[in-house]
């Protein structure tokens, strides 16, 4: 079973995740440019599951630490360093239940074998175009003379009254399972409760996701203001193309209706901020099931409750 959750944020101020220098003194974000030749902000798959393990982090959840050369390490009850690459065979009941991360997000390790991930994430993606506009800091220099004034100026590129989409789908069949890659046998290694509690831990992360780079003067809140959850038997993000908002904050509602309608889920919630989209009572209305954001979230939490 999979957890389809499309979801839309929005965006005040932001340079969310950098891209290479150009050289000079203009610091530039990720962009994508479309066949048009307009450009799009652009977070990556990769920066957007860090941002989610540290969210993960914030909630009380472990994650695997990392050792001078980089690689994950924990350390056991008496305070032991072990070498997930080299022991993760003899100690990986211990570290499915102590590491939220190896459990939902996978590994590939070079001795300790690869495990797919169960949550998988498109980048986000501006629906909007980039519009060119800059932010700006002040580098400072000691002076090489003492009446002289010093400091360089330095351009931040940034995307600003923004609406950015994107996707997360949870193999839930695979959450606290080992899952052979060649014959698909299933392993449990978490008890029902626990997998329960680990599918859980993520919705919450998801319901207050955050990160992104320039956040000490750039701070931004990326946790979804409308999300669709579809509860479905394949891993398919039908939903992540239907999102659309025009210049005027109206999502599009004809080409999410005519995604649910040509696709099979076994139930579906819908969840929206409030004065946050122009036609959000238009949506309450053309919808079953419309609710909070949160409420949204938290009626698919329990869901592998065992019986």
């Amino acid at each position: 079973m999979f957890l389809n959750i499309a979801y839309i944020t929005k965006v005040n101020v932001a340079s969310l995740n950098g891209g290479e220098g150009t050289g000079g003194n203009v610091t530039v974000m990720k962009k994508i440019t479309n066949y048009k030749g307009d450009e799009f902000a652009y977070v990556s798959g990769q920066a957007l599951r860090r941002y989610m393990k540290e969210t993960l982090l914030q909630l009380g959840n472990k994650i695997t630490e990392v050792d001078e050369k980089g690689q994950p390490t924990f350390r056991d009850e008496k305070g032991k360093t072990i070498d997930l690459d080299k022991k993760l065979k003899e100690h990986k009941e211990v570290a499915f239940k102590k590491f939220v991360d190896l459990d939902l997000f996978g590994y590939m390790f070079p001795n300790g074998g690869r495990r797919w991930s169960p949550v998988k994430v498109t980048p986000l993606i501006s629906i909007l175009p980039y519009k060119g506009e800059y932010d700006y800091l002040t580098r400072k220099q000691k002076p090489k003379k003492a009446n002289e004034k010093s400091g360089n100026i330095v351009q931040i590129e940034i995307d600003t009254m923004n609406f950015m989409r994107g996707n997360i789908m949870v193999n839930t069949a695979h959450i606290g399972n080992e899952i052979d890659e060649y014959s698909y046998d299933i392993t449990p290694i978490l008890s029902d409760d626990e997998k329960r509690e680990r599918l859980n831990s993520l919705l919450e992360a998801i319901k207050c996701f955050n990160g992104g780079a320039k956040q000490a003067r750039n701070l931004e809140d990326i946790s979804p203001k409308f999300i669709i959850i579809a509860k479905q038997k394949t891993g398919n993000p039908f939903l992540l193309n239907s999102l659309d908002v025009d210049i005027e904050g109206n999502i599009n509602i004809e080409n999410i209706k005519e995604a649910i309608e040509d696709n099979q889920v076994e139930t579906l919630t819908i969840g929206i901020a409030k004065g946050v989209f122009a036609n959000e009572e238009e949506i309450k209305t053309r919808f079953e099931n419309v609710t909070t954001v949160n409420r949204a979230i938290d009626s698919y939490k329990d869901m592998l409750k065992s019986n």
